[in-house]
C-alpha cells in the first residue's frame, strides 16, 4: 500500500469532518511510529518533528534540518526549522485555517497538545487514536514483505544458538552472541532487549540477561526480535543444557500442546479472547494450574508490541485477514524455571500462515 493509500484511508475511516491531522515527535522515547507509518521513511529519528495530513494534498513535513538527509526519500513537501519560532510559523502557516484537526492522543505528550491549542486557538482537537489504530492493525503488503523479511532473520538467529552455546558462558555474552548474529544477517538493530535467561531466572517473563553462568541441567530461554526497516520481529524458544529432567520435558511438552491449540483456532472473525480462554484453559487443566500468566500473544509491527488489543481475556478484537501476531503460551516455576515457545504469524480468512519456523521441539545442547 502506498504511504498516501494510507492517508487516504484514514481520513475515510473517520467519523468527524477532519480538516487535518498532525502526527507529532518530541524526543526519544517520545516518537510516534505512525509518523514513519504516514511518511515511510525508513531512517532518522525525527525528534521534534511532526506530519501534518491533508485529505485531498500532499501532506507536509515539518523537519529540524538534521532530518533533512533523511527525509529526502518523502514524496511529500519538507519544510525546515532551525529553531521554534520558525516551527510555530510554520504550524500556524499550515493549519490556521483547519476548524478540526486529529492528534493522536496515545503518543501526544501534554505539553504538544497544550503548545497546539495555544497556536491554533479557532482549532478544535479531536482523538483519532482509535482510527490510526484501526487501520494499522491490518497489516498491507509492504509492511508484512519487512515482516516477513525480520522474521526470516531470528529463524536464521535461532537455528545457530546450539552452536554458540558452551558451558558456563553468561546470560550476557549469549545475548551478545545473538544482538550480533541478528545484525551480521540483516537486522537494523534488536527488536527489544534480548532475553537470555538461564536456570531459574527463565521463570521470569521479562528478565533480561545478567553475568549468571550456564550449568548443567539449566533452561536456556531465549526471546529476541529483528527490527528491519522499522518493522519487528518476535520469537522464543526453550533449550535444555544437557539432559532434560522429566518435569522439564513435560512444561516443554505442554507448552507445544498449547500453541497448537491455538494454532488450530486462529482463523478470519473469531475472537481474540476465545482463543486465549481455550489455550489458557488447557494449561489450568494440566499439572501447571495457575502458571500462564499472560496472554496467549500480541499485535507486532511497527512497535513490537503493537497498536491493538492482544489475544487475552479482555480483548475485543475481531481477527481480520492480514492481522500480524506472536503466539506466546508460557509456564513459569518460581525457583525451578520457564517455557515459552512464541512464534509470528498472520491471520487468513480460512486459518493462519506462520512467518517464524525454527524448531520448535525440546532441543537439548
Amino acid at each position: 500500500m502506498k504511504n498516501n493509500c494510507r492517508k487516504e484511508n484514514i481520513f475515510n475511516n473517520l467519523n468527524n469532518k477532519i480538516n487535518a491531522i498532525i502526527i507529532k515527535n518530541n524526543v526519544e522515547p517520545f516518537i510516534d511510529n505512525n509518523f514513519f507509518y504516514f511518511t515511510g521513511l525508513d531512517e532518522g529519528i525525527f525528534e521534534g518533528c511532526c506530519a501534518i495530513l491533508f485529505p485531498q494534498k500532499k501532506s507536509e513535513l515539518i523537519i529540524t534540518e538534521l532530518e533533512y538527509e533523511s527525509s529526502k526519500k518523502s514524496t511529500e513537501n519538507i519544510k525546515i526549522f532551525n529553531n521554534k519560532k520558525k516551527y510555530e510559523e510554520l504550524i500556524i502557516e499550515f493549519l490556521s485555517s483547519s476548524k478540526f484537526i486529529g492528534l493522536n492522543f496515545n503518543n501526544l505528550l501534554y505539553k504538544d497538545y497544550i503548545n497546539f491549542k495555544k497556536l491554533l486557538p479557532n482549532s478544535k482537537f479531536i482523538n483519532i487514536s482509535e482510527e490510526i489504530n484501526k487501520l494499522r492493525i491490518i497489516k498491507d503488503n509492504n509492511e508484512i514483505k519487512k515482516i516477513r523479511n525480520a522474521c526470516n532473520i531470528v529463524d536464521k538467529v535461532m537455528a545457530k544458538i546450539p552452536d554458540i552455546i558452551y558451558k558456563e558462558i553468561t546470560e550476557n555474552q549469549l545475548a551478545a552472541e545473538i544482538n550480533f548474529l541478528m545484525q551480521k544477517m540483516g537486522a537494523k538493530k534488536p527488536a527489544f532487549t534480548t532475553i537470555s535467561s538461564f536456570g531459574q531466572n527463565s521463570a521470569e517473563p521479562h528478565y533480561s540477561h545478567g553475568n549468571v553462568k550456564l550449568k548443567k541441567g539449566d533452561f536456556i530461554l531465549c526471546d529476541f526480535g529483528a527490527n528491519f526497516m522499522r518493522y519487528n520481529s518476535d520469537i522464543t524458544r526453550t533449550f535444555v543444557f544437557g539432559e532434560p529432567n522429566d518435569k522439564q520435558r513435560s512444561m516443554h511438552k505442554t507448552i507445544v500442546n498449547a500453541q497448537n491449540i491455538a494454532f488450530n483456532e486462529l482463523m478470519a472473525e473469531v475472537k481474540a479472547k476465545d482463543i486465549h480462554k481455550k489455550v489458557f484453559s488447557f494449561i489450568e487443566e494440566s499439572k501447571f494450574k495457575s502458571l500462564f500468566i499472560h496472554s496467549t500473544g500480541h499485535s507486532i509491527g511497527l512497535n513490537v508490541h503493537d497498536v491493538g488489543e492482544g489475544l487475552s481475556s479482555d480483548s475485543e478484537i475481531l481477527l481480520k485477514e492480514n492481522m500480524v501476531f506472536t503466539i506466546e503460551p508460557g509456564i513459569y516455576l518460581p525457583k525451578f524455571g520457564g517455557v515459552r515457545i512464541e512464534d509470528d504469524i498472520i491471520i487468513k480468512k480460512d486459518g493462519y500462515e506462520l512467518l517464524t519456523n525454527a524448531n520448535r521441539n525440546l532441543i537439548t545442547i
